[in-house]
């Protein structure tokens, strides 16, 4: 077996300008993800081959081997998902950019459907996550945190969409600025709702599937992740309040905090049953994660509100 080719360090991505656009550049932000050689091995065997798979961070486990398809951005130092992701924008040489997180393992026909809906004229496409081969609090924490955006899901447009499976018209990304880097979280949500604010149309395509493989593995890891992006999210949803609104939640988290957290168990009871109901085919798999979801969805609620204070 050939020896890898070394890394390349933020190499000029201007000398592949001259070159001619093909359909897709396939970006994927990497921070030592063990799950990165399955993620390279499901993009070479794509029903439709992209033209470039870019990795843009670091790799200790050296997954990553450079090819005539993968190509290597190493980075001197651990950087966001969104600078990797704005990194690999920088480098892209197709008419579409397609990201897809370095835990995110596509199906063989993933490139091949997202590619259907760019063809049928969407600018914006959100894939979906399958809920495969997973311990009991994984599937949790795909569910609460992913909830609308599951293979079971119905397609359509979305108010917004996730980055771990999404592509984008390379064009008009770089004509938006990309991702905001100054946000640890969200930096999708607020991309999407930028778009969502020009008029742009989002759709959600749940045959584009790839599985998610969290390394949230018990309650508490569950609970902590969810409070997490409970946490960053009123950086972002403040930014686009003549967009969303203000729910009568948020209004009382403002006004009477203690009225605001009795309410959170209520409140996660109605998002749990809420992903079910629209989803018959998740409540007949995965009807066992229904308390485990409850108690993870507590957890976004409890994270928003000590964000808001």
């Amino acid at each position: 077996m050939p020896a890898p080719t070394a890394p390349r360090r933020y190499a000029d991505p201007s000398r592949h300008a001259e070159e001619a656009p093909h359909a897709a550049s396939i970006i994927v932000p990497n921070l030592h993800s063990p799950h990165l050689g399955v993620v390279l091995d499901a993009l070479r065997s794509q029903s439709v081959r992209p033209l470039e798979v870019i990795v843009v961070g670091q790799d200790r486990y050296r997954l990553a081997h450079e090819d005539s398809m993968v190509r290597i951005v190493a980075t001197p130092e651990p950087v966001s998902p969104a600078l990797a992701r704005n990194t690999g924008i920088a480098y892209a040489r197709g008419d579409i950019c397609v990201f897809l997180d370095s835990d995110c393992v596509p199906g063989h026909d993933w490139l091949e459907r997202v590619l259907e809906r760019h063809w049928n004229g969407d600018t914006v496409v959100g894939g979906s996550i399958a809920l495969q081969q997973q311990r009991y609090w994984e599937r949790c924490d795909n569910i609460a945190c992913l909830g609308a955006f599951l293979e079971t899901a119905p397609p359509g447009e979305r108010p917004y969409l996730l980055s771990g499976n999404m592509s984008i018209r390379t064009e008009l990304i770089r004509r938006i600025g990309g991702f905001d880097p100054r946000l640890r979280t969200g930096e999708d949500v607020d991309l999407t709702f930028r778009l969502r604010a020009m008029g742009i149309r989002l759709y959600f395509e749940p045959g584009a599937a790839a599985c998610h493989y969290t390394t949230r593995h018990d309650a508490r890891s569950v609970w902590a992740h969810m409070y997490a992006w409970g946490y960053d999210w009123p950086a972002v949803a403040d930014r686009y309040r003549r967009l969303i609104g203000l729910s009568a939640w948020d209004r009382l988290v403002r006004a009477v905090p203690p009225l605001a957290a009795a309410t959170i168990p209520a409140l996660a009871v109605r998002d749990a049953f809420g992903y079910y109901a629209r989803q018959p085919e998740l409540l007949r798999r995965h009807w066992p994660t229904i308390p485990g979801v409850i108690w993870a969805r507590t957890g976004w609620y409890a994270g928003v509100m000590r964000g808001q204070r």
